[in-house]
Parts: structure tokens; C-alpha cells; sequence
């Protein structure tokens, strides 16, 4: 294959493999609590807290997803060069 067109699907693989880690992680690890002195601000602390958390695992669940599809691309990448491959060998 030409250089052009080669896909480090090892890379690839590492890659994702990152990613849905990283993702795995912001979900499991909880956010601190909000410090904050013990007067009504810190029920806007808390809400502030539960909405990072929210957007926290937002970011996650995408991080997770876009691992799991690079991962589906690089199958999806071999099988269609396996079959090229094949179809040139039938060429000869």
C-alpha cells in the first residue's frame, strides 16, 4: 500500500483505547464538593457542583462513543484493505 493511503490502525487503536479510558474515568471519579461558607451561597455552589457533574458526564459519555467508533472505523478500515488485497491477488 502506498504511503498515502496507509492508516496506522495500531495508532488508531491506542488512540480509542485513550479515549474510552479517559471517558471511563471522568464518569467513575466524582467531583469534590463545592467549598463555600454555610449561608445560601452554597446552595448555589451546590447547584453549580451538579451541573459541572452533569456536563462532566456528557463529556464522558462522548469521549466513550468516539473511542468505541474509532475503534468500528479501524475494522471497518482492515476489512475493506483485506479485501482489496484479495481482489488484486485475483488481478494477477
Amino acid at each position: 500500500m502506498t504511503p498515502d493511503f496507509e492508516v496506522d490502525t495500531e495508532g488508531v487503536r491506542a488512540w480509542a483505547a485513550a479515549l474510552t479510558t479517559a471517558g471511563g474515568q471522568l464518569r467513575s471519579d466524582p467531583l469534590p464538593p463545592v467549598p463555600g461558607p454555610h449561608w445560601s451561597a452554597t446552595d448555589a455552589g451546590a447547584v453549580a457542583a451538579e451541573a459541572a457533574r452533569r456536563t462532566l458526564a456528557a463529556i464522558a459519555d462522548d469521549l466513550i462513543i468516539m473511542g468505541r467508533s474509532a475503534e468500528g472505523v479501524v475494522r471497518d478500515y482492515e476489512a475493506a484493505d483485506d479485501r482489496v488485497a484479495a481482489r488484486l491477488r485475483g488481478v494477477r
